[in-house]
């Protein structure tokens, strides 16, 4: 089974990476590492929050705004799609990145 694991982030977690990256590189890297050599590995991404455009409509007309940012205050930060037995092996992982201790990692199944 598919899953992304999507990994938010905001300013107080970003000054948190920013203090000590080496911790998150490093766990980023093991994460690589791991589901490289299991085969469970099928994407994964950090994301430029600097480059987004977010595309919508406003009174019939199309709209976009540079930026990855909405009525919120996180954005997704980056991503992995693994491809793992179950549900419970793509927490297992998710509960292995670093932000998890400062910001929402979350976990869903792909539809298709």
């Amino acid at each position: 089974m598919r899953y992304m694991i999507t990994i938010f982030t905001d300013d107080d977690a970003r000054s948190q990476w920013d203090a000590d990256p080496s911790v998150f590189d490093d766990a980023h890297r093991r994460v690589f590492e791991d589901l490289r050599a299991s085969g469970e590995l099928v994407d994964g991404n950090e994301l430029d929050p600097d480059d987004a455009v977010v595309i919508g409509t406003h009174r019939g007309e199309s709209v976009s705004t540079r930026g990855p940012f909405t009525e919120g205050v996180e954005i997704i930060g980056g991503y992995y799609i693994v491809d793992v037995v179950n549900r419970e092996r793509a927490v297992e992982i998710a509960e292995s990145l670093g932000e998890t201790r400062f910001s929402p990692v979350e976990v869903r199944r792909l539809m298709h």
